[in-house]
């Protein structure tokens, strides 16, 4: 059964603290009234969680035309499985253009 999160309509809530969480069958209409403190709601879209009951394997993923890699080192892959080469390795200036994007940014500071 999925979690339906809900807010309030139109107003504050102290005692849901903004979100209530709900565990509701696929098949239930949205709820009209909050459970804990009772006053009118709206079901909202929140983030949706999954999991997968299959594992997959190198062999697997080469049988249906993909190719694994797996991180040797910073820079540099190692085929596990599939075509194409044996292995992938990245030039010093591409290392540090990832590891540029993986820097947080500095947000700028707006005294106007």
């Amino acid at each position: 059964m999925p979690i339906y999160e809900y807010e309030p309509d139109g107003h504050d809530c102290l005692i849901c603290n903004g979100r209530t969480e709900v565990l509701q069958p696929i098949d239930a209409g949205a709820l009209q009234y909050c459970p804990t403190c009772g006053l009118e709601v709206r079901r909202v879209i929140s983030r949706a969680t999954f999991q997968l009951n299959k594992t997959s394997s190198a062999d697997k993923a080469s049988a249906k035309g993909f190719t694994t890699f797996k991180r040797v080192e910073k820079g540099k892959w190692e085929k596990v499985g599939g075509e194409g080469p044996d292995m992938i390795v990245g030039t010093p200036e591409d290392v540090a253009a990832v590891e540029a994007e993986k820097t947080p940014k500095k947000k700028p500071i707006d005294l106007g």
